[in-house]
C-alpha cells in the first residue's frame, strides 16, 4: 500500500500521487569537471535512471551545472 502524496514534476517527469516509482542515482564526479559528470550521466541514463541528483556544495558548482545541462541537451539527453 502507498501513502498518498503530492505531485511533483522534475522537468518532464511525474513522481508522487499514484506515478510509478522513479529509478534515480546520484554521480560522483567532482561537478567542477563538466565532461566527466555529463558522461557519467549518459552512462547512468542509458542504464535507466530516469532522474539525475548531481551535488552542488558551494556556489561555484551550482554555476557549473547549467553548463552540465546544456552538455547534456546538445548531447541529445533531456533527462532531469
Amino acid at each position: 500500500m502507498r501513502l498518498k502524496t503530492l505531485e511533483v514534476k522534475i522537468g518532464d517527469l511525474l513522481l508522487g500521487n499514484g506515478h510509478p516509482i522513479r529509478v534515480q542515482t546520484m554521480t560522483t564526479t567532482d561537478t567542477m569537471d563538466t565532461i566527466a559528470t555529463v558522461e557519467q550521466s549518459i552512462r547512468c541514463i542509458e542504464a535507466g535512471a530516469e532522474l539525475i541528483r548531481i551535488t552542488a556544495p558551494s556556489k561555484n558548482e551550482a554555476e557549473n551545472l547549467l553548463n552540465i545541462k546544456n552538455e547534456l541537451r546538445r548531447r541529445g539527453y533531456n533527462t532531469p
